[in-house]
């Protein structure tokens, strides 16, 4: 470790001598390289007047006249000449700095010490080139530019919505959008002030409830239970509000509670839907801890008859249990279309491509993956649509 700060003030004092050196250097030679030149002019100037003569095109009294004016430049430039150098002959004239320059030399390094003192790891190892992965680094700096340029979007969405505040769809986008940057109070505020908007509506609930659930490391609190109990009775077929209602009394020690109600959401669930593997899990592992075969827990006689009106298949759900990875939802789509075209593309672009960083660090989901692949048919992306669809396919939901 020593080694290393020895080195780092020794390429520190080298940069500050040689930019005080090359300060000092221009301030004393700038002059002196000006007249040089000058005089290198007129000295071209007296050559091409003589081939002039030779060649008749001027007389020689022409001729005189004009050496004679030439020569006289050149004697007022060796004056300034001989002047700026009695004057260097004062002590300290030619390497005399100007505050500015010292203060430029100085504290250059400095600021780059502090900087390196603030943000710097002196403690990392070495990485040689051949180690490095350089394609994580080029992600790396593309998710950088991406979220810089989300977080842009959203900052000026949010301000759109503080002069339109009754656009529900907005407020939606917005906190989809915060919860993708990791913003958690924003996103639960902006979901607020959509169920505020629309209190009925279970979609708006339970996206509601959804945000204060997995801000809170995935607890169902009183709140969020309750807004799941309100979604139910608005809408008794919702997933996403009897798998949260049922987690809330797991988490409560209310196992067999949970256990029926799990039971009930498979009694009602297509055949295709995506979270019954989810259910089918936690069924089994309810009845592993209360020591009873599945198998023996029926549905209820309300889950079976909305079983029996139940469609053949399962809706396109913005998301389900367990909790997918957030990307956009035809309302996000809806709400964007209020952004100008290069603002829609980039929103748009940016929450995919989250929702694509998010199913590789979590393969595992295949409505995050089906959601994924729509997404890329609305931006007209076929073959990456197709790949989403087939890793969907081969999760077997």
């Amino acid at each position: 470790m020593s080694g290393l700060w020895i080195a780092i003030a020794a390429v520190s004092a080298t940069a500050a001598g040689v930019l005080l050196l090359s300060l000092a250097k221009h301030r004393s030679a700038q002059p002196r390289r000006r007249a040089d030149f000058d005089l290198v002019v007129f000295k071209d100037q007296l050559a091409e007047l003589e081939r002039d003569r030779e060649r008749g095109i001027l007389s020689d009294t022409e001729a005189a006249a004009a050496r004679t004016e030439i020569e006289r430049r050149i004697l007022a430039i060796a004056d300034d000449v001989g002047q700026a150098e009695d004057g260097a002959d004062e002590p300290g004239a030619a390497r005399r700095l100007s505050p500015a320059a010292l203060l430029i030399g100085l504290a250059a390094p400095a600021a780059a010490l502090a900087m390196y003192l603030h943000s710097g790891t002196p403690e990392a190892p070495d990485a040689p080139f051949a180690a490095r992965n350089i394609d994580a680094e080029r992600d790396a700096v593309n998710q950088q530019r991406q979220a810089a340029e989300m977080a842009q979007l959203t900052d000026k969405l949010a301000k759109r919505l503080a002069q339109d505040p009754k656009n529900l769809r907005g407020w939606l986008l917005l906190g989809r959008s915060y919860l993708a940057m990791g913003r958690d109070q924003d996103a639960i505020g902006a979901l607020k002030r959509a169920y505020e908007l629309e209190p009925l509506d279970p979609a708006v609930i339970v996206e509601y409830g959804e945000a204060l659930i997995l801000t809170d490391q995935g607890r169902v609190g009183d709140l969020a239970r309750a807004l799941m109990e309100r979604a139910r009775e608005a809408d008794p077929r919702n997933p996403r509000a009897r798998h949260y209602i049922a987690l809330a009394k797991s988490q409560g020690g209310d196992i067999q509670g949970a256990l029926q109600d799990w039971v009930d959401l498979r009694a009602i669930s297509p055949a295709d839907a995506p979270w019954l593997k989810v259910v089918d899990e936690q069924i089994a592992s309810s009845a592993k801890d209360l020591g009873v075969d599945p198998g023996s827990v029926t549905p209820t006689r309300a889950a079976r008859a909305l079983a029996a009106s139940a469609p053949a298949s399962a809706p396109p759900l913005p998301g389900g249990p367990p909790q997918s990875a957030p990307g956009p939802t035809r309302e996000d789509m809806e709400a964007a279309q209020q952004m100008s075209a290069d603002e829609r593309a980039q929103m748009i672009r940016g929450m995919v491509q989250r929702l694509a960083d998010r199913l590789r660090e979590n393969p595992n989901d295949p409505a995050g993956w089906r959601r994924l692949a729509r997404a890329y048919r609305v931006l007209g992306e076929t073959a990456k649509a197709a790949e989403a669809e087939a890793r969907a396919k081969a999760l077997g939901q």
